[in-house]
């Protein structure tokens, strides 16, 4: 990785994830076919948020980020309302794609979600969702929250699941944590991570930035959990690979 201006991460970030999502289709038509026929995929997949997703039938959900869409589509699959926000075009087509396969309605939109279109409502949705690779791509946490806060109904809850910010910086070997760079430090950075995939712009952040983000945005932070998901044979784990966050707007 090399430090980087910010300069345009929305135009960078929206053609590396056009390419991904191209590249990744074919991969996850399994895990697509087992949603449609009914497979249990948040209880399996994500059973970090799972708990926080069961009774959700009639329930009107914003799935932010939604990038390859299979949580959209279990969403959809357990009957809620689905709305669908990624900046990817390309994720946009695919999940409307998949969406059809599936025999599901979902909503979805083209847009950044440090600016929702006005044309998502207001005190709207029942929950706000995100998972997994969500604030690393975000320059405002500040604005992010804001917008999930303004689409969410008041008492409306906010779930993310997340890559935790000391993972992304770090790596255990042996037993012993090495560190990259500073968890202070606040520069972006430009990332060629995969080969044929343009690179993208990545901002890490404090756990207590998110958290602070959400607090100016007028959520209650109700819970926040750390967990270790790994696939170590042997050994303790040394530092959280993932958090959760559960935030409610606050009833007016």
């Amino acid at each position: 990785m090399q430090s980087a201006n910010s300069g345009d991460p929305i135009r960078r970030n929206k053609r590396h994830w056009d390419a991904i999502a191209a590249r990744d289709w074919a991969k996850k038509a399994d895990l697509r076919k087992q949603i449609r026929d009914g497979y249990s995929y948040l209880e399996n997949m994500e059973p970090k948020m799972a708990p926080h997703l069961r009774a959700i039938d009639g329930k009107k959900v914003i799935v932010l980020q939604f990038g390859d869409g299979l949580v959209l589509l279990a969403c959809a699959k357990k009957g809620a309302i689905v709305t669908g926000v990624d900046l990817s075009s390309e994720q946009v087509r695919l999940a409307r794609r998949a969406a059809t396969d599936c025999g599901l309605d979902v909503k979805l939109f083209e847009a950044d979600c440090q600016d929702l279109p006005k044309s998502i409502p207001n005190d709207h949705f029942d929950l706000a969702v995100a998972e997994c690779g969500i604030f690393i791509w975000i320059e405002n946490l500040d604005a992010w929250m804001r917008n999930a806060y303004r689409v969410l109904k008041s008492g409306g809850k906010l779930i993310v699941s997340d890559f935790h910010p000391l993972a992304l910086i770090a790596e255990e070997k042996d037993g012993v944590v090495i560190f990259r760079k500073s968890y202070f430090g606040q520069r972006p950075e430009i990332c060629q991570s995969e080969e044929n995939v343009p690179p993208s712009i990545e901002f890490l952040w404090k756990l207590s930035d998110i958290l602070n983000a959400a607090i100016e945005a007028g959520f209650h932070v109700d819970r926040l959990e750390e967990y270790y998901i790994g696939h170590k044979a042997t050994g303790i784990p040394l530092i959280p690979s993932d958090f959760l966050l559960l935030a409610t707007k606050k009833r007016i």
